[in-house]
């Protein structure tokens, strides 16, 4: 495996039965199925924000490069580090989250900084030995990062005017994930339309211009952009719009599985009170097994007025209670289980499936969320690129941090 943020596990699985699946297979074809949404002219810069929304980074930024993304984009220096490290020459546009005194480590790496305020923007103009390219982030309404939009024009002027600047890119972002957030959204697309025209009215053209995310994609909207910034739709589509306002369908999941094994089973003859403090009651005759997969490695409880699950020889059984480095599973309706047995607590096993969707409802929340709990907690097993998935050899990876 080419040296990057991971390496092998110290120790073999025995000591921690716990890993999560990815399907690398599954992030190609839904690349393909942006490109197909977009058409072959427009650019696709890959959001691998998140270490790769939890996947790791590193291998979602090789196979986004082979497939012709015109940049991956983060907003983390360890993301883009990593990638770095990993021997991966992909354009890198970072969103904004550095300080000024920062651009001078980040052009020295090869990325591209976003500006959005002058400081910025002087600090490529002081730190860069040769034209450095800069993408910068308008703000259309969603009121985090960017120059108003209405004060854009001159802004992008004042850089351009700046030594040792290209403006590669100029970009907003404008996410919504219901009907309402839909028409939010095209009249402040209609407002950065304008910008692109009224800068090319002032003669200056920029080469990539971006206002459509995953949501935007989704939804076929338009717009006269001749780039995409897609990571949802990527890594699954995670339910990033309802299906009345876009067909997510055509979208794998890219987290294939989670799974465990049972490290302990325990009959109980009588009746007892059992969990923290004795709060749950068990029925004479149940059995109760454990997996290694608490809240330290990302698992949650379900919240109120939910019963979370995980599969075991292909049933469905209740999860019991979560402490820090384990869960506590109804085994009663398994006669058959065993130590060592695998538990999958996301993914399939036999006829049976365990959705992120679900798991989120579970856990109060929505994918995006679930991801981020898992983010850089357990070994990865890669699965192929193409074709059916066929086990990597490089099955246990993990994060350095």
């Amino acid at each position: 495996m080419t040296q990057d943020s991971r390496r092998p596990l110290d120790y073999p699985e025995a000591l921690h039965p716990t890993w999560m699946e990815v399907d690398l297979a599954a992030l190609e074809s839904n690349f393909r199925e942006v490109r197909r949404l977009v058409g072959p002219e427009t650019k696709i810069i890959a959001s691998v924000k998140g270490n790769g929304y939890g996947l790791g980074v590193a291998e979602a930024a090789r196979v986004l490069q082979r497939l012709g993304a015109y940049a991956v984009a983060t907003g983390s220096f360890k993301d883009a580090l990593a990638i770095r490290r990993a021997g991966i020459g992909i354009k890198v546009q970072m969103f904004p989250g550095n300080l000024p005194q920062g651009i001078a480590e980040l052009l020295r790496h090869d990325l591209i900084p976003s500006v959005c305020n002058l400081e910025t923007a002087r600090a490529v103009s002081e730190a860069a030995e040769k034209p450095a390219q800069v993408f910068i982030k308008v703000d259309c309404g969603l009121a985090r990062l960017g120059v108003p939009v209405d004060e854009a024009e001159d802004f992008v002027r004042a850089v351009t005017a700046l030594p040792n600047i290209i403006v590669e890119g100029l970009f907003t972002h404008l996410p919504f994930g219901d009907a309402a957030g839909l028409d939010w959204a095209r009249s402040r697309l209609d407002r950065f339309d304008d910008l692109i025209e009224g800068l090319k009215r002032s003669g200056i053209e920029i080469p990539v211009t971006q206002s459509l995310a995953s949501s935007g994609v989704a939804c076929r909207l338009r717009t006269a952009c001749n780039t995409v910034c897609t990571g949802h739709l990527l890594y699954g589509g995670l339910a990033r719009v309802p299906p009345e306002l876009g067909d997510l369908s055509g979208f794998r999941p890219v987290l294939k599985a989670v799974r465990s094994r049972l490290i302990h089973i325990e009959q109980h003859p009588t009746d007892k009170a059992i969990g923290s403090g004795g709060a749950l009651s068990l029925k004479a005759g149940s059995t109760t097994g454990v997996v290694p997969f608490g809240l330290y490695d990302g698992y949650r409880p379900a919240v109120s007025g939910q019963s979370a699950a995980m599969l075991v020889r292909g049933r469905r059984v209740p999860v019991l209670y979560v402490t820090q480095e384990y869960a506590t599973l109804d085994l009663s309706a398994v006669a058959d289980a065993g130590l060592g047995d695998q538990v999958t607590a996301l993914g399939t096993d036999g006829a049976e499936d365990i959705t992120i969707e679900e798991m989120a409802k579970w856990f109060g929340g929505i994918p995006l969320n679930v991801l981020m709990s898992l983010n850089e907690r357990l070994p990865y097993r890669y699965f192929g690129e193409a074709g059916e998935s066929a086990p990597r050899d490089d099955l246990y990876a993990v994060a350095v941090t």
